[in-house]
């Protein structure tokens, strides 16, 4: 059966410290942005400098995976595993403050910015990117929805990017790993104009 972006939910991670900013500006950006600021990063430096520098996006005027905000078509990523277990240096169980924004891919097509899917990691060089709606078809979408993916991690670590910034209005949900930073969250959001739906999602995590 054809995946519809209307339907097909996109999941970006980041610290729940990261919160109060994206709010202010409005919204989430790229890590060639992130970079030049002090932003709690969550991920392996050596791997954000290889998407920065030296992967490419042909179908987006051969930009860089770093300039595009990116998101998972899953939550409990293999990233999100890594993290957990200490490997990017933070301390293991870091998860519980770790939280998901969710959204849509059709959203995300309709923000007027450079957009495109990748076959699995974005990160590794042998991945493959398209700007075209049925690239969704393509993935494999059992491994995207495995729990058990050790021999499928890279197909399950398939991307959607949207080039230099996505909007914080079009953030629809976000789902914690407990109800303490479900409750910090909502705390960040009570002055906000936009206030996504705020949920308890153990099932998300490791």
């Amino acid at each position: 059966m054809p995946h519809n972006p209307e339907t097909t939910l996109i999941y970006h991670i980041t610290d729940v410290a990261n919160l109060p900013a994206i709010i202010v500006e409005n919204g989430l950006c790229s890590d060639a942005v992130m970079v030049k600021r002090s932003a709690e990063i969550i991920g392996y430096d050596h791997i954000k400098k290889r998407r920065l520098k030296e992967i490419p996006v042909p179908c987006c005027e051969w930009r860089r995976v770093g300039e595009f905000v990116p998101f998972y078509f899953c939550p409990r990523s293999p990233m999100l595993f890594t993290i957990n277990k200490g490997n990017t240096g933070r301390p293991v169980g870091c998860q519980r403050t770790i939280v998901h924004l969710v959204s849509t891919m059709a959203v995300g097509m309709a923000t007027g910015k450079a957009w495109a899917v990748s076959s699995g990691n974005a990160g590794a060089f042998h991945t493959t990117f398209s700007a075209k709606p049925d690239a969704l078809n393509a993935l494999d979408w059992t491994a995207i929805r495995a729990t058990q993916w050790q021999s499928v991690q890279h197909q399950k670590a398939a991307e959607f990017l949207v080039a230099d910034f996505f909007l914080w209005t079009a953030i629809q949900e976000i789902g914690c790993e407990n109800s303490v930073t479900a409750g910090k969250v909502r705390e960040f959001l009570a002055d906000a104009a936009h206030q996504p739906g705020v949920s308890v999602k153990p099932s998300w995590y490791y």
